[in-house]
């Protein structure tokens, strides 16, 4: 993987396109340069008996069921996902210091969300050799510690060194429990974003990440800061390597790649969810309809620029399998 301060932007290749050329070295698992993300956790926990009602919500399995956990990873890599994400997107030290954890034990819970996605994967690669597989550390926003829906809307506001104090210790986690990337997902806000981004630059400079935001609409941030804003942002930003949506309807996919595409010549990622809405009072989901399957999207979001494609709450394997199927297709 290419590093912070290695020249492949110089020589006119993105870290994204040196990653996908380092998982084909072997055989192109897709071509294009596309890359197929994992999809929901939760949902794939809730399947397996798992119960999500609590504010850890997905998180609890850390320490309940961490064999669930690898279950799911296993069942993503068998549809064709090249990139798992770990399952620490509402894993923090003050969540799990409401169950009595120090945060030395929940320092240990947060590294062991990258263990059991690097053991999926090592022993999926003991039966089925073939390209390098990646584990993406999982980084939610503030506002899923809230546990009231919080990062669909960014109606809550830290200082910078406050984001910054909140979100240390599970990025020190995640680096020290070996994952690949950091993935900053879900974020509301542009400068919680950016509070992440550059602590990770100071204090973690030898991993990239990608930001995906969450929306209120094709051209807005939850918290309503304009998208191109963001995408501007993202530009300047050394160690990224792609920014994109996530958690979002899969309708309003594809204009927010093109906001995005006419802000930045970084990598575009897009992992929505199912399309149904979801209500924090009751933590449930409402589907409101019929909605098309996610794959069928998936040729106009590689058409806008997409190079990461997966799904986000609500998605399942049989998703990614489409996912991956649609783009070999597209090939």
């Amino acid at each position: 993987m290419a590093r912070r301060g290695v020249s492949a932007r110089a020589s006119g290749q993105s870290p994204l396109q040196a990653i996908v050329k380092k998982m084909a070295s072997t055989n192109d698992p897709l071509p294009g340069g596309a890359t197929v993300l994992d999809g929901s956790m939760a949902g794939e926990l809730e399947r397996r008996g798992v119960d999500m009602s609590t504010p850890l919500w997905s998180a609890i399995a850390l320490r309940c069921a961490p064999d669930a956990i690898e279950a799911v990873h296993t069942s993503y890599l068998r549809a064709g996902a090249a990139i798992l994400t770990t399952n620490s997107y509402q894993a923090t030290a003050p969540g799990f210091a409401s169950l009595g954890l120090s945060e030395q034990e929940a320092s240990e819970l947060i590294a062991t969300s990258a263990t059991l996605a690097r053991r999926a994967i090592c022993l999926w690669r003991a039966a089925h050799p073939g390209p390098r597989l990646w584990v993406a550390g999982s980084i939610g926003p503030y506002g899923a510690y809230l546990a009231d829906g919080s990062e669909y809307r960014g109606d809550y506001a830290l200082s910078p060194a406050d984001y910054r104090d909140f979100h240390r210790p599970r990025i020190a986690a995640l680096a020290g429990g070996g994952v690949d990337l950091f993935a900053v997902e879900t974020q509301p806000k542009l400068d919680e974003a950016g509070a992440i981004v550059e602590l990770m630059a100071r204090e973690f400079p030898g991993i990239w990440a990608w930001v995906s935001f969450s929306l209120r609409d094709g051209r807005t941030l939850a918290d309503g800061t304009p998208l191109a804003a963001a995408a501007q942002w993202a530009r300047q930003q050394p160690n990224l390597l792609a920014v994109g949506i996530n958690c979002v309807p899969p309708r309003i996919v594809e204009q927010a790649l093109g906001v995005l595409a006419a802000g930045t010549d970084l990598p575009l990622i897009c992992y929505p969810n199912s399309g149904e809405s979801y209500d924090p009072s009751t933590k449930s989901w409402h589907t409101g309809g019929e909605h098309p399957g996610i794959a069928e999207f998936v040729p106009s979001w590689r058409r806008a620029g997409a190079r990461i494609i997966g799904g986000c709450c609500r998605t399942t394997p049989h998703d990614i399998a489409e996912i991956a199927h649609r783009l070999r297709a597209e090939g």
